[in-house]
């Protein structure tokens, strides 16, 4: 239940033929060369060790890919680089830009690490974002909105709408302990029963090992770990997260009764028959449904893996409601809290304008959502929230990142 960087890396290149002068930029002119139709001399670039973790006929198709999705390269951009490693941007001839990050191998200065980040349009505008969200198929949300004493939406689209929004919950939950005042040092015991199903590190661990507030809330946020939110809300009471989401700007507090764990989401999901006989159940009877459920033993193997119960069973907010759980983390102004939040920022951000960037962000089949809070360097802060539901189809998360890729970077100028 969380966004996942996709698995190979990039550099970031922009400027034609840009003189080529340590290997780490000579390795990206090398792997711009090779983005094509037919990908050639594909092994000849890349360490051996490198196809320990993806087959040479995979990374071919992935380059491939790359040039069907936006175009052939025409500039190689760089963006930083350090020794042995280098980002950049790959401008492409369709208008696109893709971000790359390569390490290079010490011993045969091949490349043995390489990632891609989400294509962008390089000259799209806000506007453009919302029309191009607005085309997907399924149901669509975004708000991207000035915040302050006088909020002001720079774009909006169906964001008072509600949408499935996955580990996006879990901001509701670090607003809580806000909330209730929490005190980050406090200490609390890891119960067997919170240990839920990926992602996470904490499932591993072993029962009773202390943890405080602030460790339990930054791998929520920052890594998503299913089993400190579950810990969290187990140590808080989910009643009390629900008596609070008003005041965290929930426009239908309902909406999250009862406020579900991860590890209901993974018992409900895995079957139809407890899905339904959950939903049949009205009031304090889903209350004591879930206490029974826990019972149950939790399997990955069992969870569907194509979108079931997105619009019925999952953590609804729209993007408005998110935006106002952003703001309420503004007026706060917790500095441990806002430390947690900008852990992980999810995507690029450009830190030429803007010096803040907290982010929290939920998928899973047939659900994507990533909000920000973010703010510049004349010190206005903003909030960027997105969200894609489809009951029937999985969805192109690259295509949902690459637009928000696209919007911080219009935000960032």
């Amino acid at each position: 239940m969380n966004i996942l960087p996709l698995f190979l890396c990039a550099a970031w290149l922009t400027v034609p033929g840009f003189a080529a002068g340590t290997g780490v930029e000579k390795a990206a002119l090398e792997v711009s060369a090779r983005i094509k139709e037919k990908p050639e001399g594909v092994a000849g670039i890349f360490d051996k060790s490198l196809f320990q973790h993806i087959s040479l006929e995979k990374l071919t198709e992935v380059l491939a890919g790359v040039y069907k999705d936006n175009g052939p390269v025409s500039s190689t951009v760089l963006v930083s680089s350090a020794a042995g490693s280098g980002h950049f941007f790959l401008d492409t001839e369709k208008g696109y830009r893709v971000p790359l990050a390569l390490s290079l191998e010490a011993g045969s200065g091949k490349i043995s690490g390489i990632f891609f980040g989400p294509a962008y349009r390089k000259d799209s505008s806000l506007k453009d974002v919302k029309e191009r969200l607005a085309a997907l198929p399924g149901r669509t949300g975004l708000l991207i909105r000035r915040l302050g004493e006088k909020p002001e939406n720079l774009e909006a689209h169906n964001e008072d709408a509600y949408f499935a929004i996955g580990s996006g919950f879990k901001l509701y939950v670090l607003g809580t302990m806000l909330k209730e005042r929490v005190s980050w040092e406090k200490v609390y015991r890891l119960a067997a029963e919170d240990k839920s199903l990926p992602t996470g590190r904490l499932r591993d661990w072993p029962a009773g090992s202390p943890l405080t507030a602030h460790t339990l809330a930054a791998m929520m946020i920052s890594e998503s770990d299913n089993t400190a939110s579950d810990a969290l809300i187990s140590a808080l009471g989910r009643r009390t997260i629900e008596a609070d989401l008003a005041a965290l700007g929930h426009s239908d507090p309902g909406r999250l009764k009862p406020f579900l764990k991860t590890s209901d989401m993974f018992r409900l999901k895995s079957g139809t028959a407890a899905a339904l006989e959950y939903l049949n159940l009205e009031g304090e009877e889903k209350y004591v449904y879930l206490s029974s459920l826990s019972k149950t033993p939790l399997s990955l193997e069992g969870f569907t893996k194509s979108p079931f119960g997105v619009d019925k069973i999952e953590w609804f907010a729209s993007p408005a409601d998110l935006c106002r759980l952003m703001a309420y983390f503004v007026q706060k102004n917790d500095a441990k809290a806002l430390e947690i939040l900008a852990l992980n920022p999810g995507l690029n951000i450009s830190r030429e304008n803007l010096v803040y960037a907290g982010y929290k962000g939920g998928s899973e089949p047939g659900v994507l959502s990533m909000t920000w809070l973010l703010r510049n360097k004349k010190s206005d802060w903003f909030c960027l929230s997105a969200s894609w539901n489809n009951e029937k189809d999985n969805l192109a998360q690259s295509e949902f990142t690459g637009l928000m890729q696209t919007a911080l970077n219009a935000l960032g100028k």
